[in-house]
């Protein structure tokens, strides 16, 4: 029995880890562990760490002395980890696809709090989201919690449902990915390209690499 439930236990994180559904309350973290990874801030200087983002807070979370403490977003350029780039957009950390210097799509994942108001609990009762996270331990992975601590307890708490946020940003401009905000930024001119490029590609708003196409043809305008 052991065995099976450490083996469901891990392939829960995998699966969080890939599908972006669900993160377990007390641990609200975009990867099932803390990774080295690498970070570049805006004055130039460079660190290697144990690395992973907190999707509650929009934040990137680093050990630091058996403690998890909260970089500053506001210094943080550029941050590798797990094969992904990420940088701060809008004061949150968000997953980047692209050339950071010409244009790019953002991915800000986070909890998706209108859906654990939905959430059916015990019995046929609804879950109310402030109720859920007053019950959870978020101040356990904020600034200065023991990693020891934040791992023995990792699958305790609640499952939180996640969502997907994408965004465009080229030209110092940053758009939701939607048409609306897409037509809403064009002139006339632009707005007639715009038309012909979505008879010429059939744009899927939750996916990265049909964003990309798009944001490369408005970077181009």
């Amino acid at each position: 029995m052991k065995k099976f439930l450490a083996a469901f236990a891990l392939l829960f994180f995998v699966f969080t880890a890939s599908g972006q559904d669900a993160v377990m309350s007390s641990w609200p973290y975009l990867y099932p562990e803390f990774a080295k990874g690498t970070v570049w801030m805006n004055d130039g200087k460079k660190y290697e760490r144990e690395l992973n983002i907190h999707v509650a807070k929009g934040r990137l979370h680093f050990v630091d002395g058996g403690a998890i403490k909260e970089a500053n977003p506001g210094e943080i350029n550029l941050v590798e980890l797990n094969g992904d780039q990420f940088t701060v957009l809008n004061g949150d950390v968000v997953k980047v696809s692209g050339d950071l210097d010409r244009c790019y799509v953002a991915k800000r994942t986070s909890i998706d709090y209108q859906k654990l108001n939905e959430t059916d609990g015990p019995y046929g009762t609804k879950i109310d989201a402030g109720a859920t996270l007053s019950l959870t331990t978020f101040e356990l992975t904020g600034v200065a919690a023991s990693y020891t601590e934040l791992l023995r307890n990792r699958n305790e708490g609640s499952s939180l449902p996640l969502k997907n946020d994408y965004y465009l940003v080229f030209g110092g401009k940053v758009l939701n990915a939607s048409k609306k905000a897409v037509e809403n930024s064009l002139d006339a001119e632009g707005k007639a390209a715009f038309k012909t490029f979505q008879k010429q590609n059939k744009i899927k708003w939750q996916d990265t690499a049909s964003l990309l196409q798009l944001v490369d043809f408005l970077a181009g305008l």
